[in-house]
């Protein structure tokens, strides 16, 4: 008898060991050890900066990590990273529980799909979210109605916290071309989601979760901190949209459509006998959780960063508002066709891009068959996670990557440059399908803000932190500004 169990723990060991091992020709990364594989010597917290730092210099710029039995492989080379997103193979999203979860134990949506599914889906949303919105009129207006609201309430406050003061403001944004409709500052409702959106995307780890690389955890401990927070959020929020949909439902008129939800009830209409359709109720859902997730944190973490870079570094202000003050004047607001006049505010802005990276990672792929990159061998199905920020602090192509320094975006004549480089929203068949929306809210709300304010630190406060806040993306610590009226 003890002969026998001896024999099967050796057999499970083994089976265990076999699995948790690197495939030959496998990148070089961390230690691996039996079931849990890479999992103790993953970075807990601001992960790119581990990997663009302390581990491309030991492992080079392709990392290989054993996550349980899941195969993980980290581009933290900026010509890799180049690479890997324009070459097909590497466009898949990975498989898996974790992914699952958020929608209905399928894959939807357009930001953890692949193949025709995606391509349908990505197609739709993007053509009918310019419909209401991403045409520069519509848009313009929609941003600058929130501007306006925040406007009054900054002028209200005078010295105020800034963390929050805008998320409101962005989902508001995205929730007018979703569902028509917009939330007042104080809703409790969209409150509390907030909270847990927040909480979410602080929790996380770009790099997967123990749930993520062992859902076994999830079945053996299904009570595990953080898991169960996350999966009741995300119940609430699904619950937020199916009611508005809903709500849709029993009003639309198909001969006039007011938003991206008709537009996509209409869809659902149409192809409602077709066996194969792609567009269902629970399609829907998890279109507006990829947007209304994404989207309005990291809109609302970038205005906060734009924000806290101007008293961090009050010259920079000065010289927004002279060249606001010279293109725009005092009588008017700027206006997305300000845009190509104002080249300092554009480096600025893309000076903060790069210094901020809000997103280190770009949303996680995976390969759809076996390949190589730099004479390493990466199996069909290995996740990739993809580290843009690598990019924006290589010393050899900025010279001076830790500085803020908008300048670099100028010529000699100050006209602004772009940079090839510079792609904080992705590249290829993936890029992010909100960054037109997204560079126009930040660009409104920081170039409106800082044509009627000057910020300030509070007299007593202690100046803003450069280090951020981690989890799925960065944002910034908590701090407070004083903002004074201009004229």
């Amino acid at each position: 008898m003890i002969v026998s169990i001896v024999i099967a723990v050796i057999v499970i060991y083994l089976a265990i060991d076999w699995l948790t091992q690197k495939p030959n020709n496998f990148p070089p990364g961390p230690p691996t050890l039996p079931l849990i594989g890479s999992l103790p010597f993953m970075p807990r917290k601001l992960v790119h900066y581990t990997m663009a730092g302390e581990w491309r210099k030991k492992y080079g710029p392709v990392i290989g990590c054993m996550l349980g039995s899941m195969r993980m492989v980290a581009i933290c080379g900026p010509q890799e990273v180049l690479e890997v997103l324009r070459r097909d193979e590497f466009q898949g999203r990975p498989k898996g529980d974790f992914f699952k979860d958020r929608s209905f134990n399928k894959y939807l949506g357009v930001f953890f799909s692949d193949g025709p599914f995606w391509v349908e889906q990505r197609r739709f949303t993007l053509r009918h979210l310019r419909d209401f919105g991403f045409g520069k009129k519509s848009m313009q207006d929609l941003i600058m109605d929130e501007v306006e609201d925040v406007i009054k309430e900054i002028t209200k406050k005078e010295t105020f916290q800034a963390n929050g003061m805008f998320a409101v403001s962005t989902l508001n944004v995205l929730w007018g071309m979703l569902a028509g409709t917009r939330y007042s500052r104080d809703d409790a409702e969209l409150k509390v989601l907030l909270k847990k959106l927040t909480r979410n995307f602080r929790a996380g780890n770009p790099a997967g979760g123990i749930t993520a690389s062992l859902p076994i955890f999830k079945k053996l401990i299904p009570g595990i901190i953080g898991h169960t927070e996350a999966m009741e959020s995300l119940r609430d929020m699904q619950s937020f949209f199916r009611k508005s949909i809903q709500n849709h439902k029993t009003t639309i008129d198909e001969n006039y459509l007011r938003d991206f939800m008709d537009a996509y009830l209409k869809e659902m209409n149409i192809q409602e006998t077709n066996p194969d359709t792609t567009f269902t109720e629970e399609g829907l859902i998890t279109i507006c959780l990829d947007l209304f997730a994404a989207g309005g944190e990291t809109t609302t973490s970038s205005i906060e960063f734009t924000l806290m870079y101007m008293v961090l570094y009050p010259e920079v202000q000065k010289a927004v508002h002279k060249e606001l003050d010279a293109v725009v004047g005092q009588n008017r607001r700027p206006t997305l066709e300000d845009r190509p006049n104002l080249h300092y505010v554009e480096a600025v802005l893309t000076e903060l891009l790069r210094v901020c990276s809000i997103a280190p990672f770009t949303p996680p792929h995976r390969t759809t068959k076996d390949t190589q990159i730099n004479g390493y061998s990466i199996p069909k199905n290995t996740s990739i996670a993809i580290c843009i920020y690598s990019l924006f602090q290589d010393k050899e192509h900025w010279g001076d990557p830790e500085v803020f320094r908008p300048e670099r975006f100028l010529n000699s004549e100050g006209k602004y440059v772009k940079d090839d480089w510079m792609i904080p929203f992705g590249a290829g068949k993936r890029v992010c399908l909100g960054e037109v929306l997204a560079r126009s809210t930040v660009f409104l709300f920081f170039t409106t803000l800082l044509h009627e304010f000057i910020f300030s630190v509070p007299e007593g406060d202690p100046p803003p932190s450069e280090i951020p806040l981690s989890g799925f993306t960065i944002a910034p610590q908590p701090f407070r500004l004083k903002a004074s009226k201009r004229f």
